[in-house]
């Protein structure tokens, strides 16, 4: 058994550590609130330039071109989003792996990687891969300026035909705060890009000035800002909620180890004042005499 004064030092060593876990599980709530009231802010006028583009695309001929349509591309762009910290659970191993998986798929002949985050620069550089461009600093806290920087980069490169396609990889937010790695295309857009978006009903007599190609393209800058922007934030309020989960679990498993530790501080007290008695009891009264 411990003496009392080790086990009174690891209870002090503990619940200085269960105040950062508290402390941390509280900033990862508020971070992760903020992150998603942001995000709904914002994507009502997404939904509407995703619905937009569909009925351009569904109203034009098919022979119909954009800055934003390259067909039978095999040059692939993978866009991958993890987090720059740990202390987060599985969440950066768990998107790490599955965009490992995607970027090995034999299909993909010639790959570009751009990532964000510490942890995906660091994972890709140390499996020998050739990281394009890192962003580190867009993860931490996300915003609209970020995702506009980003994407104007993007399509820069995608006009200057660096690559056929682009796909990000993110950890989605689903219903009930259940989180999964997710791959989306985000270039070229096509009608299957956007075959999930609420449909306008057509106006008669509905004309694209000067062109539905500028119109489109123009509408299409618009639409990677959104996409890059909601896989930033689901990635961001993903993460924090999985440090919520892994600081909720340490903090439950400390106080677990408080009880433990102060009970066997009390039986350590205890066997002390039991062991002094019996010294007493059994000792020669003659010695404690003055």
């Amino acid at each position: 058994m411990s003496s009392i004064p080790e086990v009174r030092h690891h209870i002090k060593a503990i619940s200085e550590t269960a105040k950062i876990t508290r402390a941390m599980h509280l900033i990862a709530s508020a971070k992760m609130k903020k992150a998603l009231q942001a995000y709904d802010q914002t994507m009502h006028y997404y939904s509407l330039v995703r619905s937009n583009m569909r009925f351009i695309i569904e109203n034009t001929p098919e022979d119909f071109q954009s800055d934003f349509y390259r067909a039978n591309g095999q040059r692939t762009c993978f866009l991958v989003i993890a987090g720059d910290k740990g202390m987060c659970g599985g969440y950066n191993h768990d998107v790490l792996k599955f965009a490992q998986q995607e970027v090995h798929n034999p299909r993909h002949r010639i790959t570009r990687l751009i990532t964000f985050g510490h942890m995906a620069t660091d994972f890709f550089r140390r499996k020998g891969y050739h990281v394009d461009a890192s962003y580190l600093t867009a993860v931490q806290n996300p915003t609209l300026d970020h995702a506009r920087e980003l994407s104007a980069e993007l399509c820069r490169r995608y006009k200057r035909d660096e690559f056929d396609e682009v796909f990000i990889i993110f950890t989605q937010m689903l219903k009930g705060g259940a989180t999964t790695p997710k791959r989306i295309s985000v270039l070229p857009i096509t009608k299957h890009t956007v075959k999930d978006a609420p449909m306008h009903t057509p106006t008669p007599g509905l004309q694209f000035w000067p062109s539905a190609k500028s119109v489109l393209d123009s509408m299409a800058q618009h639409y990677v800002v959104g996409v890059l922007y909601s896989c930033l934030v689901q990635s961001f309020a993903s993460e924090n909620r999985a440090r919520m989960t892994a600081m909720e679990s340490a903090t439950r498993n400390a106080d677990e180890m408080l009880k433990k530790l102060r009970l066997q501080l009390n039986h350590a007290r205890q066997a002390a004042i039991t062991q002094e008695i019996n010294e007493i009891i059994g000792g020669n009264p003659d010695s404690f005499k003055l």
